[in-house]
């Protein structure tokens, strides 16, 4: 068992690091450190566990087949010419390895081995730890309801995310941040797969029934799409960015009092006590208080944009696509007051009355330009 020590899982250290490994410690400690002395395991889902042993083994084979294990991990295809009964490789082995390795020791206390936010130190952790085995994520630069990009990934580990337990991980090697990127794609098109696994079973097959392979393999391409398809889905304004001023934040202070932020954000910004509903994974959501200036998601104005014209992905917030569709410099406008607000602002409480709407806005539905950004490395994953 190796013993847990500062230089060995986090360098170097600022104030939210040292808040987040005050969180930690007492999950690393009695976990073992940061690596396992045994060899690591991915954890079968209840849903998977729960089928019947004829469709049980043979699903438990598929994802070892198509995705190796923590020690050796693969990225494999099926051969559209077998039918499915032949897999090609996809990503190369050692960089892979690679990943894993970073990823256990630098990820697993938190997200779990198996990528499903389940690791020793989640119970500590508010909010969770990401579970990526839906294949969801919520700070993207894509639509609603679709795959991240890689860059949106690197950038999450780059930076972390501000006012939760996501810490920075700048100082990673370019060569590390791109394996251990790859898998946790690896890890999240795994856990798709395991899902729909189980969803196929309980709908499709009788008791006695087996996997069809090449239903099975229509299933993994299907998913490799979303992923492949996410680097041509970004989401840029639709129209160019106003200068910021105090015209264009007083804007943002009525749009965002008139439009329906101020229902879940409370009219001060700060929120509101009682949650809003569930997010996709099954967790209490709360609106933001943005007054506390934790934009999770990045504070660039784009990155702000596309929070409100898309939404969160997985939780309730809506996007306002369409309801501003007529008014696109509107979103822009409420760029600059959440940017305001975030920054400490104060503004004139009268201006909640004088901007009262005489009917609730309408409820919005979910919605399906960054500056020139350089993509990684090719996608070892595709």
């Amino acid at each position: 068992m190796q013993v847990f020590t500062v230089s060995r899982c986090w360098r170097p250290f600022g104030q939210q690091h040292w808040r987040v490994l005050a969180i930690l410690l007492p999950a690393l400690l009695l976990s073992g450190g940061c690596t396992r002395s045994q060899p690591a395991v991915y954890v079968i889902s209840a849903k998977i566990d729960e089928l019947p042993a004829k469709q049980r083994a043979p699903a438990v084979d598929v994802l070892k087949r198509y995705f190796g294990t923590p020690e050796s991990p693969r990225l494999m295809a099926p051969s559209v010419a077998s039918g499915g009964t032949l897999l090609i490789e996809k990503a190369d082995p050692a960089h892979l390895k690679l990943g894993g390795r970073i990823y256990r020791r630098r990820c697993a206390s938190c997200h779990g081995v198996t990528g499903d936010g389940n690791g020793p130190a989640a119970e500590y952790l508010n909010p969770p730890p990401r579970n990526y085995l839906p294949g969801k994520f919520k700070f993207m630069s894509t639509p609603r309801g679709s795959k991240p990009r890689r860059l949106d990934l690197i950038r999450t580990i780059r930076f972390g995310a501000k006012g939760t337990s996501m810490p920075s991980f700048r100082w990673l090697p370019d060569d590390e941040m791109e394996a251990v990127v790859d898998y946790v794609i690896l890890l999240s098109r795994r856990g798709e797969l395991e899902i729909q696994l189980a969803m196929e079973a309980e709908l499709e097959l009788d008791e006695e029934d087996d996997f069809d392979l090449e239903v099975v393999g229509d299933i993994v391409n299907d998913i490799a799409d979303s992923w492949a398809e996410a680097k041509h889905q970004v989401v840029l304004p639709v129209v160019r960015r106003p200068a910021s001023s105090e015209e264009t934040v007083m804007l943002g202070r009525k749009a965002f009092l008139t439009k329906g932020c101020a229902k879940c954000h409370g009219a001060d910004g700060r929120g509101r006590p009682e949650n809003v509903g569930k997010d996709d994974w099954g967790h209490l959501a709360f609106a933001a208080d943005i007054t506390m200036g934790t934009l999770h998601g990045g504070r660039r104005p784009l990155d702000i944009y596309r929070r409100i014209y898309a939404g969160i992905n997985g939780t309730p917030m809506p996007g306002f696509s369409e309801a501003l569709k007529d008014e696109p410099e509107t979103i822009w406008h409420l760029v600059d007051y959440v940017r305001a607000v975030a920054a400490g602002q104060e503004f004139d409480p009268a201006d909640i009355e004088r901007y009262r709407p005489e009917t609730e806005p309408a409820e919005t539905e979910p919605a399906e330009t960054e500056p020139a950004e350089t993509e990684p490395a090719a996608d070892a994953t595709q």
